[in-house]
């Protein structure tokens, strides 16, 4: 499944939450995962009906007075959550955009940030759920639309801030924008840290077959939400073939002696989860001799082979993005060469049946006739496939 978000009147980290329940997330079910580490408040959500159509609310209260929170605190406490390895890493990433927007707009490091204005709970709670939530809903990939670009001020412990606040504006830099009348804050800072973090691509409108529409209001009384779209991709039609997604994760390695980049790859090919790896070689900064690392893999298998890849590199980074690929129908079968049966691959391409040895065969097949691969293929028509 995919989601579409409706961003064009704006988003804000409690609307995410509240349209994602609206889609049938079970908000209870997190409020549980947050008592059980430690996390003292409360998670309450019901149903609202607004101009935009019925929604849903989330709210998070407190009794107890919260002290500043770092981002290191933060994080620590997305690692004590009951929630998936996937999920968390997608929190790690909000979090870290979010931090980023915030040192930015204050002139400091990154390690001195500390979440007064956005709301150390109100931030911790509205990641970590939303991207728990996609997890429950079994997301692989979010699109988001065009972001409003408003104006205005807005009061906060520094005075009077230009809108979109400087860690918004920040995050909403490479976006596609459009401007709209309104001089009030549509798009806070942990609404547009959850879009530059998760939203693999931009689009005016969802695309496949609609399952489910969500709809989330904020606090403040605006009767349009954010609605959230959960999509079911359609099967696309390409000279014969189908539309899937696959995960792509890739790194530059430039640490790595030949030794190691060959252990590295033989890990990475021998790995089933793996559907593909590529090694490419060039020039990075400091003139360096470079590599570039890019495997595939399907979503479901992305977090276990990210960790591989670190495991057998030690990079500091994988890149990850979610690709659409378009695959022919195929099917295990076998082949007859010199009266042996092989192992092969069928497929179907505009309407005709093809068939094609697989390697592995074709070269013990080779070694044991004492010949090379290419001779098989260019035998004597006794030796041919048949």
């Amino acid at each position: 499944m995919n989601i579409f978000l409706d961003c064009t009147r704006g988003i804000s980290g409690d609307m995410t939450l509240a349209a994602l329940g609206h889609l049938g997330v079970e908000i209870p079910r997190f409020a549980a995962i947050l008592a059980d580490a430690g996390i003292d408040c409360r998670l309450e959500s019901w149903q609202e009906n607004r101009a935009a159509g019925p929604g849903w609310r989330v709210e998070v209260s407190w009794d107890e007075a919260q002290p500043l929170r770092h981002p290191a605190d933060l994080a620590a406490v997305f690692q004590r959550l009951g929630m998936s390895a996937r999920a968390r890493e997608r929190a790690l990433s909000v979090l870290n955009a979010l931090t980023a927007a915030e040192a930015y707009a204050h002139d400091i490091p990154s390690e001195e940030v500390h979440f007064h204005e956005v709301g150390a709970i109100d931030t911790l709670v509205d990641i970590a759920g939303v991207c728990w939530a996609l997890e429950e809903l079994r997301a692989v990939a979010v699109t988001a639309s065009p972001l409003p670009w408003f104006s205005g001020v807005v009061e906060c412990a520094h005075g009077l801030v230009p809108l979109p606040a400087p860690a918004t504006a920040f995050l909403m830099r490479g976006k596609p924008v459009f401007p709209v009348p309104e001089r009030e804050e549509l798009v806070t800072p942990t609404g547009a840290a959850l879009v530059h973090a998760l939203a693999t691509a931009f689009a005016d409108g969802p695309t496949g077959r609609v399952r489910a529409v969500g709809t989330g209001y904020g606090s403040r009384p605006s009767s349009t939400g954010l609605r959230a779209w959960l999509m079911e991709p359609e099967t696309a039609k390409c000279m014969g073939g189908g539309l899937e997604l696959v995960t792509q994760l890739e790194t530059h390695l430039d640490h790595l002696t030949g030794e190691e980049a060959g252990a590295a790859l033989t890990a990475l090919a021998e790995t089933d989860e793996t559907l593909d790896v590529l090694w490419l070689t060039g020039i990075g900064k400091k003139n360096r001799p470079l590599s570039l690392l890019r495997v595939l893999c399907r979503p479901e298998h992305a977090d276990f082979v990210c960790n591989a890849i670190l495991r057998h590199t030690h990079s500091l980074g994988v890149r990850r993005q979610c690709l659409e690929r378009v695959t022919l129908p195929r099917k295990a079968t076998s082949l007859e060469c010199a009266g042996e049966k092989l192992a092969a691959k069928s497929y179907v391409l505009e309407g005709r049946e093809y068939a094609r040895g697989e390697a592995d065969a074709l070269n013990a097949h080779a070694r044991g006739r004492n010949l090379g691969m290419p001779a098989l293929r260019f035998a004597s028509d006794g030796d041919k496939f048949l």
